[in-house]
Protein backbone atom coordinates (compact mmCIF):
# COMPACT_ATOMS: atom_id res chain seq x y z
CA UNK A 1 0.00 0.00 0.00
CA UNK A 2 1.31 3.44 -0.94
CA UNK A 3 2.46 5.79 1.80
CA UNK A 4 1.15 8.93 0.09
CA UNK A 5 -2.06 9.52 -1.86
CA UNK A 6 -2.20 12.40 -4.34
CA UNK A 7 -5.73 13.74 -4.77
CA UNK A 8 -6.22 15.59 -8.07
CA UNK A 9 -9.26 17.83 -8.49
CA UNK A 10 -10.10 17.66 -12.20
CA UNK A 11 -11.74 20.42 -14.24
CA UNK A 12 -12.50 20.91 -17.92
CA UNK A 13 -9.11 20.94 -19.61
CA UNK A 14 -7.65 17.81 -21.17
CA UNK A 15 -4.28 19.51 -21.77
CA UNK A 16 -4.09 20.75 -18.17
CA UNK A 17 -4.79 17.27 -16.85
CA UNK A 18 -2.13 15.71 -19.08
CA UNK A 19 0.36 18.27 -17.74
CA UNK A 20 -0.50 17.35 -14.14
CA UNK A 21 -0.48 13.60 -14.74
CA UNK A 22 2.84 13.70 -16.60
CA UNK A 23 4.37 15.43 -13.59
CA UNK A 24 3.11 12.62 -11.36
CA UNK A 25 4.45 9.96 -13.69
CA UNK A 26 7.91 11.59 -13.60
CA UNK A 27 8.26 11.26 -9.82
CA UNK A 28 11.51 9.75 -8.54
CA UNK A 29 9.57 7.71 -5.97
CA UNK A 30 6.79 5.25 -6.77
CA UNK A 31 5.49 5.09 -3.20
CA UNK A 32 2.25 6.92 -3.95
CA UNK A 33 -1.11 6.42 -5.58
CA UNK A 34 -3.48 8.88 -7.24
CA UNK A 35 -7.17 9.62 -6.74
CA UNK A 36 -8.68 11.83 -9.46
CA UNK A 37 -11.90 13.59 -8.51
CA UNK A 38 -13.88 14.49 -11.64
CA UNK A 39 -16.00 17.54 -10.76
CA UNK A 40 -17.83 17.56 -14.10
CA UNK A 41 -15.22 17.25 -16.84
CA UNK A 42 -16.02 17.36 -20.56
CA UNK A 43 -15.64 14.36 -22.83
CA UNK A 44 -12.02 15.08 -23.78
CA UNK A 45 -10.95 15.41 -20.15
CA UNK A 46 -12.77 12.20 -19.21
CA UNK A 47 -10.90 10.44 -22.00
CA UNK A 48 -7.56 11.62 -20.60
CA UNK A 49 -8.51 10.49 -17.10
CA UNK A 50 -9.49 7.06 -18.37
CA UNK A 51 -6.27 6.69 -20.37
CA UNK A 52 -4.07 7.32 -17.32
CA UNK A 53 -6.19 5.16 -15.02
CA UNK A 54 -6.00 2.31 -17.53
CA UNK A 55 -2.27 2.65 -18.13
CA UNK A 56 -0.89 3.33 -14.65
CA UNK A 57 -1.27 1.15 -11.58
CA UNK A 58 -2.43 3.22 -8.63
CA UNK A 59 -4.46 5.75 -10.65
CA UNK A 60 -8.21 5.72 -9.99
CA UNK A 61 -11.02 8.21 -10.55
CA UNK A 62 -14.30 9.14 -8.89
CA UNK A 63 -16.96 11.46 -10.23
CA UNK A 64 -18.50 14.16 -8.05
CA UNK A 65 -20.05 16.67 -10.48
CA UNK A 66 -20.78 20.32 -9.75
CA UNK A 67 -19.01 20.69 -6.43
CA UNK A 68 -16.56 23.15 -4.96
CA UNK A 69 -12.86 22.28 -4.72
CA UNK A 70 -12.92 21.63 -0.94
CA UNK A 71 -15.89 19.27 -1.33
CA UNK A 72 -14.04 17.39 -4.07
CA UNK A 73 -10.99 17.08 -1.82
CA UNK A 74 -13.06 15.72 1.06
CA UNK A 75 -14.55 13.12 -1.26
CA UNK A 76 -11.11 12.18 -2.56
CA UNK A 77 -9.87 11.54 0.98
CA UNK A 78 -12.51 8.78 1.35
CA UNK A 79 -10.69 6.83 -1.35
CA UNK A 80 -7.16 7.60 -0.13
CA UNK A 81 -5.14 4.62 1.09
CA UNK A 82 -1.95 6.43 2.11
CA UNK A 83 -0.96 7.74 5.52
CA UNK A 84 -0.36 11.12 3.87
CA UNK A 85 -2.64 13.01 1.48
CA UNK A 86 -1.47 15.60 -1.04
CA UNK A 87 -3.94 17.89 -2.84
CA UNK A 88 -3.34 19.09 -6.41
CA UNK A 89 -5.65 20.86 -8.85
CA UNK A 90 -5.74 19.81 -12.49
CA UNK A 91 -3.29 22.02 -14.39
CA UNK A 92 -0.83 22.23 -11.51
CA UNK A 93 2.51 20.44 -11.34
CA UNK A 94 4.86 18.95 -8.78
CA UNK A 95 8.60 18.73 -9.51
CA UNK A 96 10.08 15.22 -9.99
CA UNK A 97 11.66 14.95 -6.50
CA UNK A 98 8.59 16.20 -4.65
CA UNK A 99 7.06 12.92 -3.46
CA UNK A 100 10.47 11.48 -2.52
CA UNK A 101 11.34 14.63 -0.56
CA UNK A 102 8.03 14.57 1.31
CA UNK A 103 8.41 10.92 2.26
CA UNK A 104 11.95 11.50 3.55
CA UNK A 105 10.79 14.49 5.60
CA UNK A 106 7.91 12.45 7.01
CA UNK A 107 10.33 9.74 8.11
CA UNK A 108 12.86 12.15 9.65
CA UNK A 109 10.66 14.84 11.23
CA UNK A 110 7.59 12.73 12.09
CA UNK A 111 5.58 15.90 11.33
CA UNK A 112 1.86 15.99 10.57
CA UNK A 113 1.82 18.69 7.90
CA UNK A 114 4.45 19.39 5.24
CA UNK A 115 5.05 22.67 3.46
CA UNK A 116 6.91 22.67 0.11
CA UNK A 117 8.26 25.49 -2.00
CA UNK A 118 5.50 27.22 -3.94
CA UNK A 119 5.90 28.42 -7.49
CA UNK A 120 3.25 30.58 -9.11
CA UNK A 121 3.77 29.56 -12.70
CA UNK A 122 1.13 31.45 -14.68
CA UNK A 123 2.16 33.28 -17.81
CA UNK A 124 1.33 36.65 -16.23
CA UNK A 125 2.92 36.47 -12.79
CA UNK A 126 5.65 33.86 -12.34
CA UNK A 127 7.54 33.80 -9.05
CA UNK A 128 8.58 31.66 -6.09
CA UNK A 129 6.70 32.76 -3.01
CA UNK A 130 9.21 34.10 -0.49
CA UNK A 131 7.15 33.15 2.56
CA UNK A 132 6.83 29.53 1.46
CA UNK A 133 10.55 29.48 0.68
CA UNK A 134 11.24 30.57 4.25
CA UNK A 135 9.10 27.74 5.62
CA UNK A 136 10.45 25.05 3.29
CA UNK A 137 13.80 24.91 5.10
CA UNK A 138 12.43 24.74 8.66
CA UNK A 139 12.18 21.25 10.25
CA UNK A 140 9.59 22.39 12.80
CA UNK A 141 7.51 25.50 12.09
CA UNK A 142 6.08 27.48 14.97
CA UNK A 143 2.29 27.84 14.72
CA UNK A 144 2.63 31.63 15.06
CA UNK A 145 5.43 31.97 12.52
CA UNK A 146 4.92 35.10 10.41
CA UNK A 147 5.59 33.15 7.21
CA UNK A 148 3.00 30.52 8.14
CA UNK A 149 0.44 33.21 8.89
CA UNK A 150 1.15 34.75 5.49
CA UNK A 151 0.59 31.47 3.64
CA UNK A 152 -2.42 30.04 5.46
CA UNK A 153 -4.55 29.75 2.34
CA UNK A 154 -1.88 28.36 0.02
CA UNK A 155 -2.28 25.06 -1.80
CA UNK A 156 0.45 22.43 -1.93
CA UNK A 157 0.59 21.23 1.67
CA UNK A 158 0.59 17.55 2.61
CA UNK A 159 -1.45 16.28 5.59
CA UNK A 160 -1.55 13.14 7.69
CA UNK A 161 -4.79 11.37 6.85
CA UNK A 162 -5.48 11.04 10.57
CA UNK A 163 -6.90 14.58 10.60
CA UNK A 164 -9.75 13.37 8.43
CA UNK A 165 -10.14 9.96 10.07
CA UNK A 166 -9.17 10.32 13.73
CA UNK A 167 -10.15 13.96 14.23
CA UNK A 168 -13.07 14.02 11.75
CA UNK A 169 -11.88 17.24 10.14
CA UNK A 170 -12.73 18.30 6.61
CA UNK A 171 -12.25 21.26 4.30
CA UNK A 172 -15.17 23.72 4.71
CA UNK A 173 -17.40 23.93 1.63
CA UNK A 174 -16.55 27.55 0.85
CA UNK A 175 -15.11 29.08 -2.35
CA UNK A 176 -12.33 30.87 -0.46
CA UNK A 177 -10.06 30.36 2.58
CA UNK A 178 -10.80 26.63 2.84
CA UNK A 179 -7.08 25.82 3.05
CA UNK A 180 -6.62 28.36 5.85
CA UNK A 181 -9.64 27.20 7.82
CA UNK A 182 -8.54 23.56 7.63
CA UNK A 183 -4.92 24.33 8.48
CA UNK A 184 -5.75 26.27 11.64
CA UNK A 185 -8.08 23.48 12.81
CA UNK A 186 -5.14 21.08 12.48
CA UNK A 187 -2.52 23.36 13.99
CA UNK A 188 -4.51 24.89 16.85
CA UNK A 189 -7.24 22.31 17.40
CA UNK A 190 -5.10 19.17 17.06
CA UNK A 191 -1.68 20.62 17.92
CA UNK A 192 -0.20 19.40 14.63
CA UNK A 193 3.51 19.59 13.96
CA UNK A 194 4.35 21.44 10.74
CA UNK A 195 7.59 20.88 8.82
CA UNK A 196 9.12 22.38 5.70
CA UNK A 197 10.28 20.31 2.71
CA UNK A 198 12.87 22.19 0.67
CA UNK A 199 13.12 19.51 -2.01
CA UNK A 200 9.41 19.59 -2.84
CA UNK A 201 8.05 22.12 -5.33
CA UNK A 202 4.38 22.70 -5.94
CA UNK A 203 3.82 24.66 -9.14
CA UNK A 204 0.53 26.52 -9.26
CA UNK A 205 -0.43 27.01 -12.87
CA UNK A 206 -4.20 27.45 -12.96
CA UNK A 207 -5.78 30.74 -11.96
CA UNK A 208 -2.61 32.74 -11.28
CA UNK A 209 -4.22 35.60 -13.01
CA UNK A 210 -7.08 35.58 -10.50
CA UNK A 211 -4.98 34.56 -7.55
CA UNK A 212 -6.98 34.87 -4.34
CA UNK A 213 -10.32 35.17 -6.08
CA UNK A 214 -13.26 32.75 -5.88
CA UNK A 215 -13.95 30.24 -8.66
CA UNK A 216 -15.98 32.72 -10.72
CA UNK A 217 -13.51 35.53 -10.16
CA UNK A 218 -15.90 37.83 -8.32
CA UNK A 219 -15.35 38.61 -4.64
CA UNK A 220 -18.46 38.89 -2.49
CA UNK A 221 -19.29 40.14 0.99
CA UNK A 222 -19.84 36.53 2.06
CA UNK A 223 -16.31 35.61 1.02
CA UNK A 224 -14.92 38.57 2.95
CA UNK A 225 -16.83 37.38 6.01
CA UNK A 226 -15.14 34.00 5.63
CA UNK A 227 -11.71 35.63 5.52
CA UNK A 228 -12.50 37.74 8.58
CA UNK A 229 -13.79 34.72 10.53
CA UNK A 230 -10.57 32.79 9.87
CA UNK A 231 -8.33 35.54 11.24
CA UNK A 232 -10.66 36.22 14.16
CA UNK A 233 -10.41 32.53 15.07
CA UNK A 234 -6.62 32.59 14.91
CA UNK A 235 -6.52 35.66 17.15
CA UNK A 236 -8.93 34.03 19.63
CA UNK A 237 -6.82 30.85 19.67
CA UNK A 238 -3.64 32.85 20.27
CA UNK A 239 -5.30 34.74 23.09
CA UNK A 240 -6.40 31.50 24.75
CA UNK A 241 -2.91 29.97 24.42
CA UNK A 242 -1.18 33.06 25.85
CA UNK A 243 -3.62 33.28 28.76
CA UNK A 244 -3.12 29.59 29.51
CA UNK A 245 0.68 29.88 29.42
CA UNK A 246 1.12 33.22 31.20
CA UNK A 247 -2.14 33.78 33.05
CA UNK A 248 -2.75 37.12 31.35
CA UNK A 249 -3.32 38.69 27.94
CA UNK A 250 -2.99 42.40 27.25
CA UNK A 251 -2.77 42.32 23.43
CA UNK A 252 0.73 43.77 23.23
CA UNK A 253 2.34 40.34 23.09
CA UNK A 254 4.54 39.77 20.06
CA UNK A 255 2.44 36.82 18.86
CA UNK A 256 -0.82 38.76 19.05
CA UNK A 257 0.74 41.69 17.23
CA UNK A 258 2.08 39.41 14.48
CA UNK A 259 -1.40 37.97 13.88
CA UNK A 260 -2.98 41.41 13.81
CA UNK A 261 -0.32 42.68 11.41
CA UNK A 262 -0.96 39.87 8.94
CA UNK A 263 -4.73 40.33 9.36
CA UNK A 264 -4.33 44.05 8.68
CA UNK A 265 -2.29 43.39 5.54
CA UNK A 266 -4.75 40.79 4.23
CA UNK A 267 -7.69 43.19 4.59
CA UNK A 268 -5.74 46.00 2.97
CA UNK A 269 -4.89 43.76 0.04
CA UNK A 270 -8.54 42.75 -0.33
CA UNK A 271 -9.69 46.35 -0.16
CA UNK A 272 -7.60 47.27 -3.18
CA UNK A 273 -7.89 44.15 -5.28
CA UNK A 274 -11.65 43.75 -4.69
CA UNK A 275 -12.46 47.45 -4.90
CA UNK A 276 -14.50 47.43 -8.13
CA UNK A 277 -16.31 44.18 -7.32
CA UNK A 278 -17.87 45.35 -4.07
CA UNK A 279 -20.53 47.85 -3.09
CA UNK A 280 -19.72 51.04 -1.20
CA UNK A 281 -21.40 49.50 1.85
CA UNK A 282 -19.12 46.47 1.77
CA UNK A 283 -16.05 48.65 1.25
CA UNK A 284 -17.07 50.59 4.35
CA UNK A 285 -17.34 47.32 6.24
CA UNK A 286 -13.74 46.52 5.34
CA UNK A 287 -12.59 49.99 6.40
CA UNK A 288 -14.42 49.68 9.73
CA UNK A 289 -12.79 46.31 10.37
CA UNK A 290 -9.46 47.79 9.39
CA UNK A 291 -9.91 50.57 11.97
CA UNK A 292 -10.78 48.00 14.66
CA UNK A 293 -7.60 46.07 13.96
CA UNK A 294 -5.55 49.24 13.84
CA UNK A 295 -6.80 50.19 17.32
CA UNK A 296 -5.42 46.93 18.71
CA UNK A 297 -1.95 47.47 17.28
CA UNK A 298 0.86 49.02 19.24
CA UNK A 299 2.03 52.48 18.20
CA UNK A 300 5.25 50.97 16.85
CA UNK A 301 3.32 48.50 14.67
CA UNK A 302 1.02 51.24 13.37
CA UNK A 303 3.98 53.37 12.36
CA UNK A 304 5.59 50.45 10.54
CA UNK A 305 2.38 49.60 8.68
CA UNK A 306 1.72 53.22 7.78
CA UNK A 307 5.20 53.34 6.29
CA UNK A 308 4.63 50.06 4.44
CA UNK A 309 1.37 51.28 2.94
CA UNK A 310 2.34 54.93 2.57
CA UNK A 311 2.10 54.80 -1.21
CA UNK A 312 -1.36 53.26 -1.04
CA UNK A 313 -2.68 55.96 1.29
CA UNK A 314 -5.20 53.62 2.89
CA UNK A 315 -7.90 54.12 4.00
CA UNK A 316 -8.60 57.75 3.15
CA UNK A 317 -7.71 57.74 -0.53
CA UNK A 318 -11.02 56.50 -1.93
CA UNK A 319 -14.12 56.09 0.19
CA UNK A 320 -16.53 55.23 -2.61
CA UNK A 321 -16.23 53.82 -6.11
CA UNK A 322 -17.30 57.18 -7.50
CA UNK A 323 -14.39 58.83 -5.68
CA UNK A 324 -12.00 56.49 -7.47
CA UNK A 325 -13.65 57.19 -10.82
CA UNK A 326 -13.43 60.95 -10.26
CA UNK A 327 -9.76 60.95 -9.16
CA UNK A 328 -7.96 58.15 -11.03
CA UNK A 329 -4.19 57.77 -10.99
CA UNK A 330 -4.11 56.40 -14.53
CA UNK A 331 -6.15 57.07 -17.64
CA UNK A 332 -6.03 54.07 -19.96
CA UNK A 333 -6.91 54.65 -23.60
CA UNK A 334 -7.84 51.30 -25.16
CA UNK A 335 -7.50 51.18 -28.92
CA UNK A 336 -7.45 47.42 -29.28
CA UNK A 337 -7.01 45.87 -32.70
CA UNK A 338 -8.47 42.54 -31.57
CA UNK A 339 -11.77 42.74 -29.71
CA UNK A 340 -11.88 38.97 -29.19
CA UNK A 341 -9.60 39.40 -26.15
CA UNK A 342 -11.34 42.49 -24.87
CA UNK A 343 -12.97 40.66 -21.97
CA UNK A 344 -9.69 39.23 -20.67
CA UNK A 345 -7.89 42.55 -21.01
CA UNK A 346 -10.56 44.52 -19.15
CA UNK A 347 -10.87 41.89 -16.43
CA UNK A 348 -7.10 42.07 -15.93
CA UNK A 349 -7.44 45.79 -15.17
CA UNK A 350 -10.00 45.23 -12.46
CA UNK A 351 -7.97 42.60 -10.60
CA UNK A 352 -4.94 44.86 -10.35
CA UNK A 353 -3.36 45.13 -6.92
CA UNK A 354 -3.90 48.88 -7.23
CA UNK A 355 -6.87 49.24 -9.63
CA UNK A 356 -7.36 53.00 -9.56
CA UNK A 357 -7.76 53.96 -13.17
CA UNK A 358 -10.27 55.21 -15.66
CA UNK A 359 -10.72 53.42 -18.97
CA UNK A 360 -11.65 54.98 -22.29
CA UNK A 361 -12.94 52.62 -24.98
CA UNK A 362 -14.23 53.13 -28.49
CA UNK A 363 -17.98 52.86 -29.06
CA UNK A 364 -17.44 50.02 -31.52
CA UNK A 365 -15.55 48.05 -28.86
CA UNK A 366 -18.17 48.70 -26.19
CA UNK A 367 -20.87 47.39 -28.54
CA UNK A 368 -18.85 44.25 -29.32
CA UNK A 369 -20.30 41.05 -27.75
CA UNK A 370 -16.91 40.36 -26.19
CA UNK A 371 -17.18 43.43 -23.94
CA UNK A 372 -17.61 42.05 -20.37
CA UNK A 373 -21.20 42.49 -19.28
CA UNK A 374 -20.19 43.06 -15.65
CA UNK A 375 -18.32 46.25 -16.55
CA UNK A 376 -20.85 47.91 -18.87
CA UNK A 377 -22.16 50.28 -16.21
CA UNK A 378 -19.13 50.67 -13.94
CA UNK A 379 -18.27 54.20 -12.83
CA UNK A 380 -14.77 54.44 -14.30
CA UNK A 381 -15.38 53.40 -17.93
CA UNK A 382 -16.09 56.06 -20.53
CA UNK A 383 -17.28 55.16 -24.03
CA UNK A 384 -16.31 57.64 -26.75
CA UNK A 385 -17.08 57.81 -30.49
CA UNK A 386 -14.58 56.08 -32.75
CA UNK A 387 -13.95 59.28 -34.70
CA UNK A 388 -11.51 61.52 -32.84
CA UNK A 389 -11.24 58.94 -30.04
CA UNK A 390 -7.71 59.83 -28.85
CA UNK A 391 -8.23 63.59 -28.90
CA UNK A 392 -11.46 63.32 -26.89
CA UNK A 393 -9.97 60.82 -24.44
CA UNK A 394 -6.87 62.89 -23.76
CA UNK A 395 -9.04 65.95 -23.23
CA UNK A 396 -11.11 64.13 -20.58
CA UNK A 397 -8.27 62.17 -18.96
CA UNK A 398 -7.65 62.98 -15.29
CA UNK A 399 -4.66 60.71 -14.64
CA UNK A 400 -1.40 59.68 -16.27
CA UNK A 401 -2.40 58.56 -19.76
CA UNK A 402 -1.45 55.11 -21.03
CA UNK A 403 -2.23 54.14 -24.61
CA UNK A 404 -2.98 50.45 -25.13
CA UNK A 405 -3.11 48.67 -28.48
CA UNK A 406 -2.16 45.16 -27.37
CA UNK A 407 -5.09 43.20 -25.86
CA UNK A 408 -2.79 40.88 -23.87
CA UNK A 409 -4.03 40.73 -20.23
CA UNK A 410 -1.95 42.72 -17.75
CA UNK A 411 0.14 41.31 -14.96
CA UNK A 412 -1.70 42.19 -11.71
CA UNK A 413 1.27 44.14 -10.31
CA UNK A 414 1.78 46.66 -13.08
CA UNK A 415 -0.38 49.56 -11.89
CA UNK A 416 0.82 49.12 -8.32
CA UNK A 417 4.45 49.30 -9.44
CA UNK A 418 3.80 52.31 -11.65
CA UNK A 419 1.92 54.09 -8.86
CA UNK A 420 5.02 54.14 -6.65
CA UNK A 421 7.52 54.64 -9.45
CA UNK A 422 9.84 57.62 -9.28
CA UNK A 423 10.14 57.61 -13.07
CA UNK A 424 9.07 60.74 -14.98
CA UNK A 425 5.48 60.71 -16.19
CA UNK A 426 6.75 60.62 -19.76
CA UNK A 427 8.50 57.31 -18.98
CA UNK A 428 5.41 55.58 -17.62
CA UNK A 429 4.23 54.44 -21.06
CA UNK A 430 7.58 52.76 -21.75
CA UNK A 431 7.58 51.00 -18.39
CA UNK A 432 4.02 49.82 -18.90
CA UNK A 433 4.78 48.38 -22.34
CA UNK A 434 8.09 46.75 -21.48
CA UNK A 435 6.73 45.22 -18.29
CA UNK A 436 3.80 43.69 -20.08
CA UNK A 437 5.95 42.30 -22.88
CA UNK A 438 8.27 40.83 -20.29
CA UNK A 439 5.48 38.76 -18.76
CA UNK A 440 3.58 37.86 -21.91
CA UNK A 441 6.71 36.77 -23.77
CA UNK A 442 7.60 34.08 -21.26
CA UNK A 443 5.89 30.70 -21.51
CA UNK A 444 6.66 29.35 -18.05
CA UNK A 445 6.76 25.65 -17.31
CA UNK A 446 6.23 24.37 -20.82
CA UNK A 447 4.01 21.37 -20.26
CA UNK A 448 6.64 19.28 -18.50
CA UNK A 449 7.74 21.87 -15.97
CA UNK A 450 11.36 21.54 -16.95
CA UNK A 451 11.97 25.27 -16.55
CA UNK A 452 11.60 25.07 -12.77
CA UNK A 453 14.83 26.19 -11.12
Amino acid sequence: MATLTVIVTAYNSADDLKYTFEGLCEQSSEDFDVVIVDTGCDADSKTVIKEYCDEYVGFQSVEIPHCLTPEARNEGVKYAKGELVYFIDGGDYIAPDTVESILKAADVTKADIFTPRYYSAGENEPYYDRWMDMLATVPEIDKFDRALLNTLDFDGRVYRKKFFDLYSLSFPATPVMYNAAFLIKCVFGCDAKVSGVAGAIYSRRRGIYRDGFPEKGEPTEKNLDILISVYEEIYADAKAIIEDETGAFDGDEYTAQEILTVYFEELTNRFYRYFWYLSDETLKKIRDRYENISALLTEERRKTLNKTFADLRFPGMYVTRQDAADLPLFSILADLSDNTQLDEFIDSLYIQKFPFFELFVRKSAAEDPSFPERWRSVENITVLPDEGFFAKARNEAKGVTINVKDPTPLDPRILSELSVSKAPRSFIQYMFTSKRKQYSAKSYLKRKGLSIQ
